[in-house]
């Protein structure tokens, strides 16, 4: 018998055994067996394939704090004034001091933690101010009693600030950031602040805001 006779001879043979396997008895748990495996394999698949914003992992999670709009125009001051602060008897109890920093066209502004935006036509114009004090007792001032603003060439016009945070608190030894602000008009021109206390003389400071 040759080679060729004896594989024919052993393929037939397994072809017979094969036909004895009861493949009705476990064709249903093999069709289960491999519907759970694709299934698995498309679930590992899917949950290790990169996601579309994988590319910007680097990038820090979204800031929950408020963002406004940076100012419009602004002006660096950086000018100092010192006023006594008297008690409710009239007595002098220290001096304060007054740095006026800058002053900014703003439409958007924070007020009280919420964003305030400016109507159509207006806008803001922001103080930022330090207020320090050599005193050894916590003091409540009212910066906006400090600060007038004129425009449009009428200085009997003298308006006070809208938006402030008085009274501002100012703890012993220490010096606190402020802001006062005034609504003006888009179109209001030659903004002059004037400042000083309430009754006494002021210095005029002509904005030049760019």
């Amino acid at each position: 018998m040759t080679t060729r006779t004896l594989k024919l001879t052993e393929f037939f043979s397994s072809l017979r055994r094969l036909r004895r396997i009861p493949f009705k008895k476990y064709l249903p748990q093999s069709i289960v067996v491999i519907t759970v495996a694709i299934t698995l394999g498309l679930v590992v698949k899917l949950l290790t394939r990169p996601s579309r914003t994988s590319s910007t992992s680097s990038v820090p999670a979204s800031d929950s704090r408020i963002s406004i709009l940076g100012a419009r125009a602004s002006s660096q001051l950086n000018q100092e004034f010192s006023f006594p602060l008297n008690s409710s008897a009239g007595s002098k109890l220290t001096d304060i001091k007054f740095i006026l920093e800058s002053a900014e066209l703003r439409d958007e502004i924070i007020v009280k933690g919420k964003r305030a935006t400016a109507v159509q036509g207006r806008t803001f114009l922001i103080l930022n101010l330090k207020i320090s004090s050599a005193y050894s007792r916590a003091l409540n001032i009212n910066t906006q009693d400090y600060f007038r603003l004129t425009m449009n060439d009428k200085p009997d016009q003298l308006l006070a600030p809208d938006i402030h945070n008085d009274p501002v608190v100012v703890q012993p030894i220490s010096t606190k950031l402020a802001r006062l602000g005034f609504p003006v008009n888009d179109t209001d021109k030659n903004l002059t602040l004037w400042v000083g206390e309430v009754a006494g003389e002021k210095t005029q400071i002509d904005l030049n805001l760019q």
